[in-house]
């Protein structure tokens, strides 16, 4: 005879309502790019997203837009401990994480994102993005 775990059951009843295939926010704000290579410059402006945890096999969607009429900006997700960029991307899309591509051998990992100018001669531009779970 089966007897259902706790996990199991609470997994069984998030699925039914939803909360597990739903998209949801993972992460949103606003930044400057990183014209200036550093999460906080010397002015105390934040050029970088807050940490967030990302798991390996799940799809993420990245969305963002760069203020003013001459712009654009590359989306670099990196390793919070070691700041080595771990997903790259010049326009919205998905990531999903695979075992050994990107992340450490651990099942979750802490990153976050800057987002450079790519265009000389622009720079300090307030980014604003979202980073939701995809549908």
């Amino acid at each position: 005879m089966y007897i259902p775990t706790a996990q199991s059951v609470l997994t069984a009843g998030l699925a039914l309502t939803g909360t597990l295939t739903n998209p949801s926010t993972v992460s949103e704000g606003k930044v400057l790019d990183f014209a200036v290579e550093k999460c906080i410059d010397a002015d105390g402006n934040r050029r970088c997203s807050d940490p967030f945890l990302v798991t390996k096999s799940t799809c993420y969607h990245f969305k963002w837009s760069t203020e003013g009429a001459f712009t654009h900006t590359t989306a670099e997700v990196r390793d919070a401990g070691s700041n080595e960029i771990v997903h790259y991307s010049d326009t919205d899309g998905d990531w999903k994480p695979k075992k050994g591509e990107t992340l450490t051998n651990v099942r979750n990992q802490l990153v976050y994102i800057d987002f450079k100018p790519k265009i000389p001669g622009t720079g300090n531009s307030t980014v604003e993005y979202k980073v939701t779970t995809c549908e």
